[in-house]
């Protein structure tokens, strides 16, 4: 059979062969948290045929997905949202704190857009349906990887809902913030604040996930909006 991609999937593929949207990798990590066990050699299975990506934990539970996290080198957790120790929202916060380099993908059968809000808040990279096609899991996953976000286009559209508590940002998401408010660059704002610059990228992305932001202009707008712009002569800069 003749495997048919989609446009966007081809673009986005020779892209990455042709970079720079993704760094030169050898194989790509991948932890599976579910506990449906056909679920996961079939994702598994299929994940593997491509070139540069190697499944290598799976956990059922979020008790086995912290053990796991500790003894493997991983790029990527792909993650359920209904465990039976608890809800995989919780997961990706635990992991947001102890890995924050580490890009995590909700991958549910659950459309609830609150539940959209929520893993978005707590820092998720992604979300997407399960059922989907194997061509926009791939699509997902590489998307996630370069550093963006992907949001399934199957789920509703969020119109207006009784509003959710404002996402916080944490302590170090809050100084990078800052420093998007005086005009700093990433590399900038590495040297600053002595962090590796791969680390200011991941606050970035969770910044722009949690406040709902798309792009660049947005992010600096945000920043100034909170913190003041530097251009201002009645300007005073506070580091908290």
């Amino acid at each position: 059979m003749v495997r048919v991609w989609s446009l966007p999937f081809l673009i986005l593929k020779f892209l990455y062969i042709a970079g720079p949207i993704m760094p030169n990798r050898e194989s790509v990590n991948i932890m599976i948290v579910d506990d449906h066990p056909l679920l996961v050699k079939g994702l598994s299975d299929a994940l593997q045929v491509e070139r540069d990506f190697n499944v290598v934990a799976a956990a059922g539970t979020l008790a086995e997905a912290r053990d796991l996290a500790q003894c493997n080198a991983l790029h990527l957790v792909i993650i359920d949202l209904f465990l039976p120790d608890g809800n995989g929202i919780n997961l990706v916060r635990e992991f947001g704190t102890l890995y924050p380099d580490l890009p995590l993908l909700i991958y549910t059968s659950d459309n609830d857009p609150r539940h959209v809000t929520e893993a978005r808040n707590a820092g998720v990279r992604g979300y997407l349906l399960k059922g989907t096609e194997l061509e926009k899991l791939i699509l997902a996953i590489e998307v996630v990887l370069a550093g963006g976000f992907y949001r399934d286009p199957n789920l509703p559209k969020i119109k207006v809902i009784d509003p959710l508590p404002a996402p916080e940002l944490t302590p170090t998401e809050d100084k990078v913030m800052r420093r998007f408010a005086r005009w700093m660059t990433n590399k900038e704002i590495s040297e600053e604040l002595k962090i590796k610059l791969v680390t200011v990228r991941s606050h970035r992305n969770n910044i722009m996930w949690k406040l709902g932001l798309y792009n660049t202009p947005q992010l600096y707008r945000e920043a100034i909006k909170r913190h003041g712009n530097p251009d201002d002569p009645n300007y005073i800069w506070v580091d908290l």
